[in-house]
């Protein structure tokens, strides 16, 4: 058990995902999409999983929620709320999703309903708790408001496509939070927010963990806003889980050498200018990464030795991480 397992383990799991491996098909046709990842997210905590696109963040935070692609093979275990998801049948995770877990898509617009008015959508899984049709619509209201949509009662008579992209994410948010979920899996949910009310919707999220526990997955390739509101953070790339460690070590000290390459091509909000270096080659999927370590083909400290096996995870210093050689990437 690593130094951050056996700090995560003072308090039960809100999401436990351990040695989950994913993919498609079977035999020599299969393509896998995922291996052995695990992550965890104590209850209110806020966890973030950070990577390129393509790496399997979103794919992960659906896993929580039984929303595997058509035809998708899954092993190890995922639990949520003390549901086991895999063993779950179709109404124990509908249950699942309208009382006690709740996602933010990264499409608004492909998460909600296009012919149902926003005050539905919002009151439909308070309804369903069996809360008083009033109070459900008092309620929406009020997230309407917190969100900060304009004419919040006017909004609950129209439909998605009379919002903008922007307002019509925070209606997601405002519905994500109605339920008052155990764990909320926040998939990119401020990318099309400016920031002020980036900032409001995070204070409100951060509001909501204090006062019911909540657990949180934070998904983001905003690696400045990982640090500022995460306890700990998952660096993945190419389907698997490359380091873990807790926000603030991660970004002064990382230990592999893709979360350092991240670093170094986010240009810095604070302190001196510095150059962005981008990193070099491509994103690989988990089907068409190399032997051994995926990263190793856009490493610049890869030896042949990273071509041998997957490095296994192992604690150096206050990070988990799966590099052969994370001694190396301080220097």
């Amino acid at each position: 058990m690593t130094v951050l397992e056996k700090e995560s383990a003072i308090r039960p799991d809100a999401l436990g995902i351990d040695g989950l491996t994913l993919g498609i098909g079977s035999g020599a046709s299969a393509v896998p999409l995922l291996d052995g990842v695990t992550v965890r997210v104590g209850r209110g905590e806020t966890v973030g999983l950070v990577g390129e696109s393509g790496s399997g963040k979103s794919l992960t935070a659906r896993a929580a929620l039984g929303m595997f692609p058509r035809g998708a093979r899954a092993t190890g275990a995922v639990t949520v709320a003390g549901v086991d998801v895999l063993a779950a049948g179709r109404a124990a995770l509908r249950d699942l999703r309208r009382t006690r877990a709740s996602m933010i898509f990264q499409d608004p617009r492909a998460a909600i309903n296009p012919v149902r008015r926003v005050g539905d959508y919002l009151t439909e899984g308070l309804r369903a708790r069996g809360v008083p049709s009033r109070e459900a619509a008092a309620t929406a209201l009020e997230l309407l408001e917190q969100v900060g949509i304009r004419d919040p009662r006017g909004a609950l008579r129209r439909h998605p496509h009379e919002f903008s992209g922007g307002m019509l994410q925070r209606v997601v948010i405002a519905g994500a939070l109605s339920t008052e979920p155990d764990v909320l899996l926040a998939d990119e949910p401020t990318t099309a927010l400016d920031v002020t009310t980036q900032a409001e919707v995070i204070a409100l999220l951060k509001e909501m963990q204090r006062t019911r526990g909540t657990g949180m997955l934070f998904v983001t390739h905003d690696l400045d806003l990982a640090a500022a509101i995460c306890d700990r953070v998952y660096v993945m790339y190419a389907g698997r889980i490359v380091e873990e460690a807790a926000g603030t070590a991660l970004f002064s000290a990382p230990a592999h050498p893709y979360t350092k390459a991240l670093l170094e091509a986010s240009p810095p909000v604070h302190g001196d200018r510095t150059e962005i270096k981008a990193i070099k080659g491509r994103p690989r999927s988990l089907a068409e990464a190399p032997s051994g370590c995926a990263f190793r083909d856009r490493c610049p400290l890869a030896g042949d030795d990273c071509a041998a096996s997957v490095p296994a995870t192992r604690a150096h210093g206050t990070s988990a991480v799966a590099c052969v050689r994370p001694e190396e990437v301080a220097r």
